[in-house]
């Protein structure tokens, strides 16, 4: 597809390394991982044969790109599974912003995407310079990605001490191994693990996220993430565990996936990590949380309403509610096409957005 002076194209594996060399411009601090983290994220992906992403080319050289990452959700405990894609790491050169590439890689992706089994976009990752344009696509928000948070005021000092100075107070330092019916490690157990979501029941009336062996085998494998596995252990078999994330040398830690056999089981995970402050804040996405895990959290003291979540408040262009976006694969969008499986997709109430974490999975 020839826009202006610019050719929109497929990605291809010829592209690697410009894209690579692109994403600079996006996440300067990751230069040297660029390659290894692009490779795993849309050509290691277990539910991709290849890449889905589009190109833009200036004199037959990459200036933009927008990837695409598969996921895998399902209805309720149905055996049927809805497969869906998430734009990520959209990037364009500084010197060909503002000419309308982002739209026509976009577009491109709904033609090159509708014949495929995928039904649906779902952008877990969308920020405010990419939101305006995404509405005027005709991609609706569901939700805003809020946070809820635990923290306490002297860790909440500590963490922006270190992020300002290097120093702290006091020195984190999470100790791996077994500490009664609770283990921390720092390595997955994707066949434990998927066994536990196995038994964790999603409402009929939902669509959710399928975790498998598969998935977790894949997932944790970002080298741009630090992942601390809290397993809660019963007669010596895995019945709930928690995940939590770290970003480079941050003491903020963000709960990217759960899972529990028995109700109680998360609480006490939790609860452990606070108690032996192994991280100064303690952050979870805040969209439509289950009823009996959002009572979880805010027994914990999590809230959206504390001190950082009164800075988002009053301060909006530093801390943004950033929105979660839907749009079904098709170039034309019919009224029946925003209805999968029965269910509105346009309806925050109709998901069950756990266990993923934006883009970076």
């Amino acid at each position: 597809m020839h826009y202006k002076k610019y050719e929109i194209i497929p990605y291809s594996s010829e592209f690697f390394t410009e894209v690579a060399d692109l994403q600079k411009y996006l996440w300067p601090n990751y230069e040297s991982s660029a390659q290894t983290y692009l490779k795993w994220k849309f050509e290691d992906n277990p539910l991709t044969k290849k890449p889905f992403a589009v190109v833009a080319l200036y004199k037959n050289k990459v200036v933009g790109f927008n990837g695409f990452f598969a996921t895998r959700w399902r209805i309720g405990n149905k055996n049927d599974k809805i497969l869906m894609l998430s734009p990520a790491d959209i990037c364009v050169h500084p010197d060909h912003r503002k000419k309308g590439l982002f739209t026509a890689m976009t577009m491109l992706a709904v033609e090159e995407y509708e014949k495929t089994p995928y039904k649906a976009f779902i952008g877990l990752s969308i920020n405010t310079s990419s939101g305006a344009g995404y509405k005027k696509m005709g991609w609706p928000k569901i939700a805003d990605r809020a946070s809820m948070r635990q923290h306490n005021l002297i860790g909440l000092i500590n963490w922006f001490l270190i992020s300002k100075t290097g120093r702290s107070f006091y020195k984190h330092q999470v100790a791996y191994g077994k500490f009664g019916n609770i283990e921390i490690s720092h390595k997955p157990r994707p066949e434990e693990m998927s066994a536990v979501t196995a038994k964790q029941k999603t409402p009929d009336n939902k669509i959710a996220l399928f975790k498998d062996a598969s998935l977790f085998k894949w997932r944790f494998q970002n080298i741009r993430r630090n992942y601390t596995f809290y397993y809660h252990l019963n007669n010596g078999a895995i019945d709930g565990y928690a995940v939590i994330e770290t970003v480079d040398k941050s003491t903020s830690g963000h709960i990217v996936d759960y899972a529990e056999a028995e109700n109680g089981v998360i609480y006490e995970l939790l609860r452990y990590a606070i108690a032996k402050k192994h991280f100064d804040i303690l952050s979870i996405w805040d969209i439509n949380l289950r009823e009996d895990f959002s009572k979880t959290l805010k027994n914990l003291n999590f809230s959206t309403n504390n001190l950082l979540g009164k800075i988002e408040k009053k301060f909006p262009s530093e801390f943004p509610m950033l929105p979660v976006l839907v749009r079904p694969i098709k170039k034309t969008v019919k009224e029946e096409d925003w209805f999968i499986g029965g269910l509105d997709i346009r309806n925050i109430n109709n998901w069950e957005i756990n266990g993923i974490c934006s883009d970076n999975t």
